[in-house]
């Protein structure tokens, strides 16, 4: 491998390393991260230099064994991620991915301003102007435009693999031809003109790997939580029917109760009487929980949650017109209040003192808009993302869709949320301003 000196293996080592690192900020450490970093530094280096001299003893200067040399420190860099972060595969490899496009978009611009201005330095100095302090500078660039822009707005953490191996095929591609142009062997008499145009094209692939590894990865991943919302309110919508029926079936009963009621005078014994009277006032209490807003939608779901807070004491108070919601579509505001209160009742089922287990739901014209305003007790510490409560189960990649599909549906109508918490309570505000 004549072609390339050690000293030029150990500047792209290090410049991989600098690259990639800007992209590790916001990844789980593991244990003993400070160890482990030093011992994965060592690690890499001293396979840095390994690969060289097994690459160094091939009496050829052809270019591909600087390729097979550039891919071994990109897997190395790989298991040095691995080494010293808890995430999953994917992560590492975007990682790496994107930090491999930073450090040859770094190398790139380098090669098109020397090769146009022909500027030399002092070894000193061609090692910190030319091979490490462009690549410090692209980095942080790189991470204040597009890390910090992205990292935040990803609830899931969950990367879209094919996005991630297509940017790593058009990553690989321009590498080699990178470095074919970059051999002699294969430079024509234009070799300058060439040269720009090829890092030209190299930079633009390269920014095109990290936009699809980020931006494209999170588009998918926004229309999959869609496809799952948009299923969601579907069988939300079938479930509905079932509490219709279920609704319907109270009534019945209800209605069979008179009949009951009347054979009351003819029990002789008196105690039988009371206790056929007890019996029968209970049953009626169920007729308590009936709604009946003027929206037949939100007087299922009521309705329905009222019957599960009777069960487990807790107290709904309401303030609610439910012919405000005339303008949505039934299934969406069953979706819409059956999330809401399937998270408020299952924050205060937590709460031992009953007391405290109390939520209270109002629906009134407030500024011209139909205001929507929940609130329920909640000792537990919120954590909010993007303005939403993030999930507190452990498998964060399936749950959270249930406030997700809150504002999908409060958009859907060009409607506003806020949420927050304050005082050990959870309080939702949501605003609507329909169209007369």
């Amino acid at each position: 491998m004549t072609g390339m000196h050690m000293i030029s293996c150990i500047r792209f080592s290090l410049q991989l390393l600098i690259t990639e690192s800007i992209y590790t900020f916001g990844l789980k450490r593991k244990k003993y991260f400070f160890w482990r970093i030093l011992l994965g530094i060592v690690l890499y280096f001293g396979l840095a230099l390994t690969t060289f001299y097994l690459l160094a003893g091939i009496p050829s200067e052809n270019p591909f064994i600087s390729i097979i040399y550039y891919s071994c420190m990109f897997v190395y860099s790989l298991i040095t991620m691995n080494l010293c972060f808890d995430e999953k595969r994917e992560e590492l490899l975007f990682s790496g991915v994107c930090g491999y496009a930073t450090q040859h978009i770094s190398y790139a611009a380098v090669t098109i301003i020397v090769e146009l201005t022909g500027i030399e330095f002092s070894i000193f100095w061609e090692f910190l102007l030319i091979r490490v302090l462009p690549y410090l500078i692209v980095s942080i660039v790189i991470y204040w435009t597009i890390v910090r822009r992205y990292e935040g707005k990803a609830e899931h953490k969950s990367r879209d693999i094919r996005m991630i191996l297509l940017s790593l095929v058009i990553l690989f591609i321009v590498v080699v031809n990178s470095v074919l142009v970059d051999s002699r062997m294969f430079r024509g008499e234009s070799a300058l003109l060439q040269n720009v145009f090829c890092k030209l094209y190299a930079i633009a692939c390269c920014f095109l790997a990290i936009f699809m590894a980020y931006s494209m990865s999170r588009q998918n991943q926004i229309l999959r939580e869609k496809e799952t919302m948009e299923q969601m309110i579907k069988n939300m919508g079938e479930k509905q029917k079932l509490s219709k029926e279920t609704i319907d079936i109270i009534n019945i009963k209800c209605h069979d109760l008179k009949y009951r009621i009347s054979k009351i005078p003819k029990i002789e014994d008196g105690e039988e009487q009371k206790k056929y009277i007890e019996d029968v006032r209970n049953t009626l209490t169920i007729y308590d929980n009936i709604f009946q807003t003027g929206n037949e939608a939100l007087d299922l779901v009521l309705t329905e949650k009222s019957l599960l807070c009777t069960e487990y004491n807790i107290k709904l108070s309401t303030m609610v017109d439910g012919k405000l919601l005339n303008f949505m579509n039934t299934t969406d505001v069953y979706a819409l209040f059956g999330n809401l209160m399937d998270n408020a009742i299952e924050s205060v089922i937590k709460e031992a003192d009953e007391e405290k287990r109390i939520i209270s739901v109002s629906i009134k014209i407030q500024n011209h808009g139909v205001h929507i305003h929940s609130e329920n007790y909640c000792k537990d510490e919120i954590v909010f993302s993007d303005g939403l409560p993030e999930t507190t189960k452990e498998d964060k990649n399936y749950h959270g869709f249930g406030v997700k599909s809150i504002r999908y549906i409060v958009e859907r109508y060009h409607g506003t949320i806020f949420m927050r918490s304050e005082k050990e309570r959870f309080l939702t505000d949501i605003i609507f301003y329909p169209e007369k």
